[in-house]
């Protein structure tokens, strides 16, 4: 992906992934309810992996198995290899099978064992909140939220509003909303109750705005016909315009540092446990995995990847995309390497393919690389080229932003 990897040994990677492109999560007929058409038929139910979500992960498996040859980290042997890589993926058909179809293009006819609980059961690594872990002060997380936009949902809209005009254009045209429609900007903006993945929902607007604009770009990524994405109202520029929605509810959700906290401690303290077992080399309770590995793959959701940079106070982008984005197929990188100096250092970065490689189902090789993003850690990376940070740092600052109530002791 770029020159820093031979600027040290590379002892361990871990690549926490979201699943590749699906299906958007409600029903067509719940979305008619906010708009003046039809939507756009799928050919998999809600939230399935697609066919082309699949290729996706197979490509992106392909060239993660050449770049990792290229940097000594894999022998090249799928077999041997298969002994020192390791998966581990939430409960839904989504993850399983992004999980599957990236190990077949870095394994490619090695037997491959994906771990996760079974379908459907809740995973506390992946949505604690589902299972209540540690009981979170919901009254606390809606809090922090409300503090963080003076008190105000209304505001957080009325700053949003171009962005919802622009949405509400796409879904009804320059036509009257229709007897029986709603339109985002009738709603009323506030939060509510979360949901299996969140302490606090936002509600009217703010999640329509989120849920509405998730669709449109999984019909673009998918690529769907220009004029059945957003019925042909919606540009390319756009959708850009419209990502603010999203980010906008990751943001406030998801990584407002409470909510972060609830949600993300138990991952990130198994990630840390993990990185400290590949840097001693002895065996830690709690880590992901044994101790030969050097590669692991933790395949699950954009909320858990928000989670972590929550946690950590971090921040990437990347052309023809909003601040954090968390597309189909991405991954939050993390490299234990050892410089030539002997100190070992954490690096993390965000790699995905654009939106318009998405879309076209681009390869992913050396001609066509993805996109990769270097992300500054605050309070432990240097100035140096990607951002390292000395692994005494790094277990610092996820030891003071873990809350050990949220963690599931021990085995992960």
């Amino acid at each position: 992906m770029n020159r820093w990897y031979f600027s040290a040994a590379l002892e361990l990677v871990i690549i926490l992934g979201r699943h590749g492109i699906r299906s958007p999560l409600n029903p067509p007929a719940q979305m008619a309810e906010h708009s003046a058409q039809p939507w756009a038929k799928w050919p998999v139910a809600p939230g399935i992996l697609t066919e082309k979500g699949g290729r996706q992960m197979t490509k992106m498996g392909i060239y993660l198995r050449r770049h990792y040859i290229q940097a000594g980290l894999l022998s090249g042997q799928p077999d041997r290899d298969a002994t020192v890589v390791q998966f581990r993926s939430d409960s839904d058909q989504r993850t399983i099978a992004s999980a599957e179809k990236l190990a077949e293009g870095l394994l490619p006819g090695a037997p491959v064992q994906i771990e996760h609980r079974p379908i459907d059961v809740a995973d506390p690594l992946f949505v604690p909140v589902r299972m209540d872990l540690g009981h979170p002060d919901r009254a606390l997380a809606k809090a922090a939220i409300l503090g963080r936009i003076g008190n105000s949902p209304q505001a957080v809209f009325e700053a949003h509003r171009r962005q919802y005009a622009l949405l509400q254009h796409v879904l009804f045209g320059d036509q009257p909303v229709p007897a029986g429609k709603q339109a985002p900007l009738a709603e009323v903006p506030g939060l509510g109750q979360g949901t299996n993945t969140n302490l606090v929902a936002l509600t009217g607007p703010l999640r329509e705005g989120m849920v509405l604009t998730d669709a449109l770009l999984l019909e673009y990524e998918e690529g769907f016909p220009l004029d059945q994405v957003g019925w042909g109202r919606v540009t390319r520029s756009d959708l850009t315009e419209l990502l603010a929605l999203n980010a906008l509810n990751f943001d406030l959700v998801q990584k407002t540092f409470y909510c972060a906290q609830a949600q993300g401690s138990n991952l990130a303290q198994h990630l840390r446990e993990t990185l400290d077992q590949a840097a001693t080399g002895q065996s830690v309770a709690g880590a992901i995995g044994p101790v030969k590995q050097k590669l692991l793959v933790v395949l699950g959701h954009d909320t858990n990847q928000i989670n972590l940079a929550g946690l950590l106070g971090i921040s990437w982008t990347f052309p023809g995309a909003q601040q954090d984005p968390v597309l189909p197929g991405g991954s939050l990188v993390l490299e234990l390497r050892r410089e030539d100096d002997g100190v070992q250092r954490v690096r993390i970065y965000y790699v995905s393919q654009t939106l318009d490689e998405l879309r076209n189902g681009d390869p992913v090789d050396a001609a066509h690389p993805p996109a990769v993003v270097p992300i500054f850690i605050p309070g432990c990376s240097a100035g140096t080229p990607g951002y390292d940070a000395p692994l005494s740092a790094f277990d610092a600052r996820i030891e003071a932003a873990v809350d050990p109530r949220f963690v599931v002791p021990g085995s992960s």
